[in-house]
């Protein structure tokens, strides 16, 4: 297939090559075409024939929108539970041993059930799983309050791991839906509000379930009725919000059940070890989320004993990072401009090793959120967030882009048992940082840091040439204003010839930079 990337003659406008504007600047107009065969006509608008041919849709269609309604839902009852959990813990095993247990509850299930996972999310229509996996929180939600009232610590733990199982189940048929639901050019920018709002979610279930926990102590079972109300409630709505989205068919009915599940496990980690971009991919998010699990819990300590603030000042660190997240993840997706940009990752990732190493310089707190240490504080968590958020979106948008239609959930839930393998471990490195080794949260933001170099580095030796064209393409937005139109007439896979019918020294940087 071939195409063209030209000034548009038969446009209704005029569309010149080059337009000189107010101090030197250029404006440059790219059309690209796809030629017509003999028995066809022009269409009216530059790729409208192939949008009509196409069932996905775009940011606002029903179908994203439910989607994205239904995750949120998810991530704010997952952290709501978790942190009216957590903090009874805290009360009666103990700060450290309560963060740690607790991360590892809600992490293992995605470990023993990532077959499971990408067997539903390709032998069935991934809405159907998403719907069950709905129904099965209510029940999980009531088993909780049950769990609450009963005043056994390790109950509570058992049905966070069942929420870790149902959120495990959800995870590859929510991720591998959205190359089903929208178009290829808007994968990219979904990944950014999917990150978006569920950071907002962390945000919301973070401060949510610290407020449940103040409003029913002690060890949650005064005006217990309260929890019980708000969890049930959400995962509710949420069952509500599921049922909005449209059927969607199942990538591959022939899939048979794994029977041995751990076996299975190993072949999808054998398929996506074939594809060495898909791997590299998967390892490079199964380090993001690892640091972020060890960041997140880290924080909790960072707070109480170098800031000296007490446990309900928590929750606006936490969601300090998360505004950053959401940030970064819809700057991600703006500079992706309809492509799945890998050069914003090393971007990301010199981001995280920056900020994290500049947390250990905050002074030593007052006690006082209304002081210098807090707000610097939250400052910087803000932007650590922000690199998170640029180096995670593209990664996401990559595996969803780019896994076979018909593997797709088994890929994703082998890149989730990477990912959550490494969370896993974050607990442990927690654990003997902070017990045996007796680091400081401040040091520990440090060590961060310093260990996200090496990978920094990595990344950019990966990624010469996407790093480069992305730094272009910054560069090319202060020099010229380009516009791009009928960008999808170039094929999704596969070679393509652009042939510019004017000669400029810009047109072979402006035409790479175009093009994904």
């Amino acid at each position: 297939m071939s195409g063209l990337l030209t000034k548009n003659p038969f446009s209704r406008r005029t569309c010149p090559a080059r337009r000189p504007l107010v101090g030197g600047v250029s404006d440059c107009d790219l059309t690209v075409h796809r030629p017509l065969s003999p028995t066809e006509s022009p269409p009216t608008t530059c790729g409208q024939a192939r949008r009509l041919n196409d069932p996905r849709a775009g940011l606002l269609s029903r179908n994203f929108l439910a989607l994205v309604a239904t995750q949120f839902l998810v991530a704010l009852n997952d952290n709501m539970f978790r942190w009216l959990v957590v903090p009874i813990g805290k009360e009666l095993i103990g700060a450290e041993r309560a963060l740690s247990v607790g991360l590892a509850c809600f992490v293992l299930p995605y470990l023993l059930l990532a077959a499971p996972a990408g067997y539903l999310a390709d032998r069935f229509s991934k809405r159907t799983v998403i719907v069950g996996c709905k129904l099965a929180e209510i029940a999980i939600m009531a088993l909780g309050v049950a769990a609450i009232l009963a005043g056994n610590i390790y109950l509570m733990f058992a049905v966070l791991a069942l929420m870790g199982a149902q959120s495990a189940l959800f995870s590859p048929s929510k991720l591998g839906s959205i190359p089903e639901i929208v178009r290829a050019d808007r994968i990219s920018a979904a990944n950014g509000i999917i990150g978006l709002t569920t950071v907002l979610a962390i945000i919301l279930g973070s401060v949510a379930g610290g407020v449940l926990y103040g409003l029913t102590q002690p060890a949650g079972q005064h005006h217990w009725w309260i929890s019980a109300v708000a969890l049930i409630a959400v995962a509710t709505v949420g069952l509500m919000t599921s049922l909005l989205i449209g059927r969607l068919r199942p990538a591959n009915p022939a899939r048979a059940f794994p029977v041995n599940p751990f076996g299975q496990t190993v072949r999808d980690l054998v398929a996506l070890g074939s594809n060495r971009p898909l791997l590299l991919a998967a390892l490079a998010t199964a380090f993001f989320w690892a640091t972020g699990a060890l960041v997140q819990i880290n924080i909790d300590q960072f707070a109480v004993v170098e800031l000296a603030v007490k446990q309900q000042y928590v929750g606006p660190l936490l969601a300090a990072l998360a505004l950053g997240i959401g940030a970064g993840s819809i700057l991600a997706g703006v500079w992706s401009a309809g492509k799945v940009e890998l050069g914003i990752v090393p971007v990301g990732a010199a981001a995280i090793a920056t900020v994290s190493m500049l947390i250990c310089t905050v002074p030593e707190g007052t006690g006082s959120p209304a002081s210098a240490p807090y707000y610097w504080t939250c400052f910087l968590l803000f932007a650590l967030g922000c690199g998170a958020g640029l180096y995670d979106v593209p990664l996401q948008a990559f595996l969803q882009h780019r896994s076979p239609q018909q593997s797709r959930g088994a890929i994703l839930a082998a890149s989730n048992f990477i990912t959550f393998a490494g969370m896993l471990l974050a607990s442990g490195v927690f654990w003997l940082l902070a017990g045996p080794l007796g680091l400081s949260a401040r040091h520990i933001f440090l060590l961060v840091g310093i260990v996200t170099v090496p990978i920094v580095i990595c990344i950019a030796r990966q990624l010469p040439l996407q790093t480069t064209r992305f730094i272009l393409w910054l560069l090319s937005r202060v020099i010229y204003r380009v516009r791009v139109h009928g960008l999808e007439n170039l094929p999704e896979q596969g070679g393509v010839l652009l042939t510019p019918n004017h000669v400029s020294f810009a047109d072979s940087l402006l035409l790479g930079l175009a093009c994904s």
